[in-house]
């Protein structure tokens, strides 16, 4: 089985301490998650982890290198699948689904070429994928991130200074004009501009809105932007802004 094309990471907290997610984000689009019932996993001790449990530039190399092999043995074997991997406490942690316990062997054997690492591996029945909903797969707010992320990164590849402040215009769609009436209030209050409300013949009901703050601080922003249009029953829809070079 091939792994999608369609991987992302983003951070969060695991049991309070600093943590990397990086999963494979359309493997259920193109499986059938029925046929691989069992959760099985494969935890690495980290030989040189930084002070918060996450990993090192200078065992990054190692760590790719071993992550290819144990994909690799899980991809050779058939009937396995490699869908993510947790980096936190001084762990790296991956995550597979498979039809039968017997990808722990394959996984003992990829190892046995990192015989400095310290690994211990295991699984369970996990026919719902409940690892991969829960803990691996992005929550919303995650998502909001990770597409900021992905917003900041195209700005800097155009030489754009981040730290700098200029206007930046938010989207955001309602079901309703009044919950979009509220949302607009809302926004008066913590200081942004209207800019304009849109509506669309789908039942949309739109709002632009912009305020000057800096993209590299654009989490907080749209996280309570996020939260704020939801709890009006509304989407936030995303941010722009122009280019400082």
């Amino acid at each position: 089985m091939q792994m999608s094309d369609n991987w992302n990471f983003y951070a969060l907290l695991v049991d309070d301490e600093p943590a990397s997610i990086f999963v494979d984000l359309g493997v259920t689009k193109e499986t059938h998650i029925a046929d691989f019932p069992i959760m099985a996993y494969s935890r690495v001790r980290m030989n040189n982890p930084r002070p918060d449990g996450l990993s090192s530039q200078d065992e990054y190399d190692s760590l790719i290198s071993l992550e290819k092999d144990v994909a690799e043995a899980a991809e050779r074997a058939g009937k396995h699948l490699y869908v993510g991997r947790n980096t936190s406490s001084g762990n790296r942690d991956f995550y597979f689904y498979t039809q039968n316990h017997s990808i722990e062997d394959f996984l003992t054997k990829a190892m046995k070429k990192w015989p400095l690492y310290e690994y211990q591996t295991g699984h369970r029945p996990d026919e719902q994928w409940s690892t991969y909903w829960r803990f691996l797969y992005p929550s919303p707010e995650d998502f909001q991130r990770i597409g900021n992320r992905d917003v900041v990164d195209r700005l800097l590849e155009q030489g754009d200074r981040i730290e700098e402040p200029r206007t930046i215009d938010h989207f955001a769609v309602f079901g309703s004009q009044e919950d979009r009436n509220i949302f607009a209030e809302h926004l008066v209050a913590k200081g942004y501009a209207i800019v304009r409300k849109t509506d669309a013949a789908s039942g949309e009901f739109q709002i632009t809105f912009d305020m000057t703050d800096r993209p590299d601080q654009i989490d907080e922003v749209t996280i309570d932007l996020f939260r704020a249009a939801r709890d009006i029953g509304g989407e936030y829809d995303g941010w722009g802004c122009t280019i400082v070079n």
